[in-house]
């Protein structure tokens, strides 16, 4: 088997940390959130209102009501683009990361779940921690 042309070792090197990096930050987000979710399960749903603000939307779904939160997270990018500047530029796309609790009859949440693009960038910047349940981890 032929050597690769050096060129070509750069981009194999990142190739090759990027995957772990990309497989840690996913289990990194999944237990992060999953402890958001735990924190909240059987808190009254208006707990949780009144500490992330009023849902996006809410949905009747079979043994309750599902609450929804959605965050949008602006791609970043760098100054000075001409093309930017001149506004000939689509706008960049938004990350997304959908939050969902799930409040029985009584009120009281009995499970939640997330899915998006940038959970994970919410979790290294920090914001899961502002997402738990404060009335259960202070008090």
């Amino acid at each position: 088997m032929p050597a690769l042309p050096l060129r070509f070792v750069p981009c194999a090197l990142v190739a090759m940390c990027a995957l772990p990096l990309l497989a840690a930050c996913g289990s990194f987000e999944g237990n992060a959130m999953q402890r958001v979710f735990d924190s909240w399960k059987s808190a009254p749903i208006e707990e949780a209102k009144a500490q992330w603000g009023p849902p996006r939307s809410v949905q009747s779904v079979p043994g309750g009501t599902a609450y929804v939160w959605i965050d949008e997270i602006p791609a970043a990018h760098a100054p000075g683009n001409g093309a930017r500047d001149a506004g000939l530029e689509l706008p960049p796309a938004t990350g997304q990361c959908q939050r969902k609790l799930v409040a029985g009859p009584d009120g009281k949440v009995t499970g939640g779940d997330w899915s998006g693009t940038a959970c994970c960038i919410q979790t290294l910047m920090g914001r899961c921690a502002a997402l738990l349940n404060r009335t259960k981890t202070t008090g």
